[in-house]
């Protein structure tokens, strides 16, 4: 049908200029997608629901770490905060009003009702959490709560919302499957704790996921600042035989119950923020990381067995196995962050494990004026492998390593990148330190045997406090000797000009500034896509 000179394009029906117009109810009121079989839109209902979570969770890297420590805590938690401000998920809700067949068939699919957020703005009588509850059934449930001060429009609950909330979540903990925690004062998470270890709670046999972050602006970690809440409970009644992932930031807990004592499906474990007089015995922590014989990441952030490394030791006894005291094998290890407050401490751990299979290693360390880290760097890259096996330095098997520029003699640091043949990313923090630790990147090599230039195989470099003239000549360096950079991150700090920015884009794959003008810490993964490495392979 054509449009005659008479017709208006008011006169004229919609499906005239678009056939089958999405934006017109169809003739009749029959809603074709309503044609589809119930247990089909069940499912593109679930499909839709699994990528609005993945979306909204911001999953950041299990590796995350920050070179400045205070920053990173709070960067960290905030970052981990949910996007929404609402209990109920952002994609379930409006599906479920869009029509009473739609409504039928969400009510109909307790999958997609099982992700509970709790952030502030939420009271009793939390009408919306106990809605979830019902409509997820019996499924296994994810839980979120949220009360810090990082967010925007933080309201702190009162002691009887908590008890609330609480007393709604604890009958369904045999079908809590993940359950984050975080908190900007301690007492809030002790309710939780408190919550969780009553002798009437029973085991958390689905529990995969234990996360509780305390964030609060600290002092020193000599002790704990809340004496009254030190106590170390027992959670769940000891048992959460699945959980693979436990993160206790600023938070503790009886060091010798079973799921963390004997985690045998522990695949993650984060210790952060744990003043001195809380941590666990070096008897505990061995005890821990023995039991976690697939334990794949693991992070120390001020954290780990309490004492110096001359106490970290076990008498040995008749009954017990006489190598107590032997290296702890952490032999699927493939990530570790280490951050402590002296080089000694970071040493003695070093010294304590058997890392075969790490690749990728994150160091720091408070710096005083006069320290030389020059034991560290020759810890790294001493032969530290069993004598069955061709010796082999740590610093050799890794991919990636962040690190800041720490005081050193030259010919040892020289020596440490000279063991880093096998690297591919590199994460420097250089502020108010020697810029060789970077220059030299760009410099023939000069240790017999080991190539013509340093860390041949290194593509993608993360860089804090350099000048534009050395990330110039970084770059056109190593193009001009054939092991060239593809991935290049810089501070926003860096005093580039348009000029020098347009140059780094055309010279490298991928070039980007990160971080802010407050000083505020960096957001990376360990993985490199592999395409970033296809040069250098």
């Amino acid at each position: 049908m054509g449009i005659t000179q008479t017709q208006s394009a008011e006169q004229l029906e919609p499906q005239v200029f678009l056939p089958n117009n999405p934006f017109v109810p169809p003739k009749g009121g029959i809603c074709l997608i309503n044609n589809l079989p119930p247990e089909l839109l069940s499912h593109t209902f679930e499909l839709g629901f699994a990528d609005d979570v993945n979306e909204d969770e911001e999953d950041i890297p299990d590796s995350y770490i920050h070179l400045d420590a205070t920053m990173a805590r709070k960067k960290y938690i905030h970052d981990r905060e949910t996007k929404s401000h609402h209990v109920f998920p952002s994609f379930t809700l409006p599906i479920s009003h869009v029509c009473q067949h739609w409504r039928n068939v969400a009510l109909s699919t307790p999958s997609i009702w099982t992700t509970i957020v709790v952030t502030p703005g939420e009271h009793s009588p939390y009408e919306p959490v106990s809605t979830l509850l019902e409509r997820s059934k019996s499924l296994p449930i994810d839980i979120t709560v949220s009360y810090s001060d990082l967010e925007d429009d933080f309201e702190p609950p009162s002691d009887a919302d908590l008890d609330i909330l609480f007393a709604m979540l604890i009958p369904h903990i045999h079908r809590w499957r993940t359950i984050k925690v975080t908190v900007s004062e301690y007492h809030h998470m002790y309710a939780f704790l408190s919550a969780v270890s009553d002798p009437s709670v029973p085991a958390a046999p689905q529990l995969t996921t234990l996360e509780l972050y305390h964030y609060e602006d600290i002092g020193n970690l000599d002790a704990f600042q809340h004496p009254r809440m030190a106590n170390h409970l027992t959670l769940f009644a000891g048992s959460a035989p699945l959980l693979t992932r436990v993160v206790l930031w600023g938070v503790h807990v009886d060091w010798d119950q079973p799921w963390v004592a004997s985690a045998s499906n522990l695949t993650d474990l984060q210790l952060a923020y744990h003043a001195e007089d809380i941590r666990p015995s070096w008897t505990q922590f061995s005890t821990i990381l023995r039991s976690a014989s697939v334990l794949q990441k693991l992070s120390l952030r001020q954290s780990g067995p309490s004492g110096e490394p001359p106490v970290w030791s076990i008498e040995p006894t008749p009954e017990g196995p006489a190598d107590v005291n032997a290296p702890i094998q952490l032999v699927r290890v493939t990530d570790f962050i280490l951050e402590y407050n002296t080089q000694a401490r970071t040493i003695g751990l070093l010294r304590k494990f058997y890392l075969p299979a790490l690749k990728h290693l994150a160091l720091d360390s408070e710096v005083y004026i006069g320290d030389d880290f020059g034991d560290l760097f020759r810890e790294l890259t001493r032969p530290a492998s069993p004598v069955q096996e061709q010796p082999r330095s740590l610093a050799s098997r890794l991919e990636s390593l962040k690190i800041p520029a720490l005081p050193c003699d030259v010919e040892c640091f020289k020596t440490l990148y000279g063991e880093l043949q096998n690297l591919r990313s590199l994460n420097l923090l250089l502020y108010y330190y020697d810029p060789f630790f970077l220059n030299i990147i760009s410099t023939p090599c000069t240790l017999p045997g080991h190539g013509d230039i340093w860390l041949p195989r290194l593509a993608t470099l993360y860089v804090y406090g350099a000048s534009w003239i050395a990330l110039r000549n970084i770059v056109l360096q190593r193009k001009e000797a054939g092991v060239p950079l593809t991935s290049l991150y810089v501070d926003q700090e860096c005093p580039l000009d348009a000029e020098n920015v347009d140059w780094l884009k055309e010279n490298v794959k991928t070039f980007k500034f990160i971080g802010d003008r407050e000083g505020d810490v960096f957001d990376f993964d360990w993985d490199v896509d592999d395409d970033e490495w296809s040069d250098v392979d």
